[in-house]
């Protein structure tokens, strides 16, 4: 026995029914091509988004190490400040105990 052909287009009935069925393959293969397009494009879109996030990652690094610099820059700073507060004390104390002049 050979195999029944279902979608045999001469018989009368199954006419309409075969050009439904090619229209629903072409739409589902339309669908596709667009899910395939809307993949494509998603995957372009997370790999923009992950190269952004990288570069945002190494710009905080950046920005932290130039924090701490400016932070160690500023307390170096201020050691040298309260240093020379220091001696302009003694330079101070100096002057004042010099002894005076005679001139009015």
């Amino acid at each position: 026995m050979s195999p029944r052909n279902n979608h045999d287009p001469t018989s009368s009935g199954e006419s309409g029914n075969t050009n439904v069925q090619e229209a629903d393959l072409q739409e589902m293969e339309d669908v596709n091509q667009s899910l395939d397009a809307l993949s494509c494009a998603l995957d372009a879109v997370e790999q923009r988004t992950d190269d952004i996030l990288s570069q945002l990652r190494l710009l905080l690094d950046s920005n932290r190490e130039i924090r701490r610099q400016l932070a160690e820059e500023n307390e170096h700073n201020d050691d040298d400040n309260n240093d020379d507060d220091h001696h302009g004390d003694d330079e101070m104390e100096d002057i004042d105990n010099m002894p005076k002049s005679g001139v009015n």
